[in-house]
């Protein structure tokens, strides 16, 4: 077991889904299916009926890849807004941000109408 940074749903479509980040990989985050961590198949999307999906305001304001974020080291965790809809980190709106205390505290990061995914440090079986 190993401490990793993890993005985790704390708000909208992403809250209950979990997603550890890897060393060196970037991480897509996004309504397209294309997306690596995908509003569309999160559960809370999954169980919408055709009709639901078409209503879903929140949904339709989460770009198809909204944001990446790439892990280089605990020290250096790179947000790359992707999206004219904005993405805001601790409350900030940003359009880049590299976040070097990950490890010390955990950042919220909110995008669309109501999404939201905590940066925190979680137990993890061993990647590799």
């Amino acid at each position: 077991m190993q401490r990793i940074p993890t993005l985790v749903g704390i708000a909208g479509h992403f809250a209950g889904e979990v997603y550890p980040l890897r060393y060196g990989k970037t991480l897509t985050v996004g309504r397209s299916r294309d997306a690596d961590f995908s509003l569309k198949r999160t559960e809370k999307y999954r169980t919408q009926t055709p009709e639901e999906r078409e209503r879903d305001e929140s949904a339709q304001t989460v770009s198809a890849k909204h944001f990446q974020i790439t892990m280089y080291n605990l020290r250096s965790i790179e947000v790359k807004n992707l999206s004219p809809n904005g993405l805001q980190v601790d409350g900030k709106p940003v359009e880049q941000a590299v976040l070097n205390d990950v490890a010390n505290k955990p950042h919220e990061l909110r995008f669309g109408l109501e999404e939201a995914l905590r940066l925190e440090m979680r137990m993890h079986e061993d990647q590799e």
